[in-house]
């Protein structure tokens, strides 16, 4: 029998070793029995360096995404011996497991709601029981939000500790699970009946698949996530992640208690104002009080994006269509976006830096609202390209106007 590896670099190639057996169709099990010989110990950041490892090697982060789940299932007998991370009331890893635990709540009635349709009779209506089922399915809908500000403020922080394969990998698993819930829920939808034999086909067949998906993410979170960026994350970074959640919002639980750290700093002032107190233009000065709010009122979200792809402004419009956070400040554009599109925003930065190309417009349809998108190329008086400029701007109302408006009237009138 081997001596099991106990250096952290031996215990990661070991690992990559069997990682990439699995990647060639190797049985889980088999690795399982391998990696438990082999290893004596192994923990939450060998797995997040494992990855990185990997995906500097050659491996796509389509094909970690791909086997992440079963990675994560052959890890688990030594992710399993850790304890999960204890934080402060109101710290957002706090909040983060507090959502947990309510998404693990809602999984525990879909899944005694499951072995109530198991217990009907074949041709018996299971449509009651697959009701509750569809209510639940929307409470657990709501980890939209937990995974956001996993996205637009921890992921950020992560990435400019070069921490970054590992979460554009675990962003396209949000996006599966965001898939999987909704075909759950839309296959549910318009039924006046369901017999039990076909609902218990449909929950074998999309309704366990889909919210086993919600439940594997809560032991990556919690056994590999969040101790990673507890370990990695300054004080103030995780107040800046504090501060900013409010504005993406929450899952199934809200923080009641504040949360400060210890001799906290106070931020920054992104800008400053020029001679005489006025920011001066070709065509004008402004107060610096005066741009903030002009940037602020415009009816467009902007987003600047600077020649080496770096995330540098965004307009802080109240009603913004797309998050945006100060997290996303200095990251790479790349890595704003979830991996399903980054083609596209690759196609798109090659193009206006090789001059091919000087604009890309983009119309989506968000529930009721259409949303006009469109990327400028920046260059200056000599055609270098200087950046990248996003206008974002929700078109509805513009699209119902009709005829012409010539008189004063006010879309809302003083009382």
């Amino acid at each position: 029998m081997s001596k099991p590896q106990n250096n952290r670099q031996q215990r990661i190639e070991t690992m990559k070793k069997l990682v990439r057996q699995l990647h060639e169709g190797a049985a889980e099990e088999e690795v399982r029995r391998q990696l438990e010989t082999l290893l004596d110990k192994a923990d939450y950041a060998d797995v997040f360096k494992m990855e990185m490892q990997l995906i500097e090697e050659g491996i796509s982060q389509e094909s970690i995404q791909e086997l992440c789940d079963a990675h994560t299932r052959v890890l688990s007998g030594h992710l399993d011996r850790q304890e999960t991370p204890e934080t402060q009331p109101g710290h957002p890893v706090h909040t983060f497991l507090r959502e947990n635990r309510e998404l693990a709540r809602r999984i525990q009635d879909i899944r005694s709601l499951m072995e109530e349709v198991e217990g009907l009779e074949k041709g018996e209506d299971a449509l009651p029981v697959m009701r509750k089922i569809t209510g639940a399915l929307y409470d657990l809908m709501e980890v939209e939000d937990h995974y956001r500000r996993k996205e637009h403020l921890l992921f950020p922080y992560l990435e400019k500790k070069d921490i970054t394969g590992p979460p554009a990998v675990m962003w396209g698993k949000h996006d599966e699970i965001r898939e999987g819930l909704q075909q759950a829920v839309e296959g549910l939808q318009g039924l006046k009946e369901l017999p039990a034999g076909e609902a218990r086909a449909y929950n074998a067949r999309t309704l366990s698949k889909a919210v086993t998906a919600v439940e594997d993410m809560i032991y990556k979170e919690e056994k590999i996530l969040f101790p990673t960026a507890l370990d990695t994350l300054s004080e103030q970074e995780w107040y800046q992640v504090y501060l900013e959640s409010p504005e993406i919002g929450y899952s199934l639980y809200v923080p009641g208690e504040e949360w400060e750290p210890e001799d906290i700093q106070p931020a920054e002032m992104l800008a400053s104002a020029g001679e005489n107190g006025r920011v001066r233009m070709p065509s004008g000065s402004f107060k610096m009080d005066e741009l903030l709010s002009l940037f602020s009122t415009l009816p467009v979200d902007l987003t600047f994006v600077d020649q080496d792809d770096t995330v540098r402004y965004f307009s802080p419009g109240k009603d913004r269509v797309f998050e945006r956070t100060r997290a996303d400040l200095g990251r790479k554009v790349q890595n704003c976006h979830p991996p399903k599109s980054l083609h596209t925003v690759l196609r798109i930065l090659q193009d206006f830096k090789s001059g091919a190309q000087d604009r890309a417009r983009f119309w989506i349809q968000m529930g009721p609202r259409k949303i006009y998108i469109v990327y400028y190329a920046l260059r200056d008086e000599d055609g270098s390209y200087l950046g990248t400029l996003e206008v974002t701007q929700e078109i509805t109302e513009i699209q119902k106007l009709e005829g012409e408006r010539r008189l004063l009237q006010y879309d809302q009138e003083a009382d």
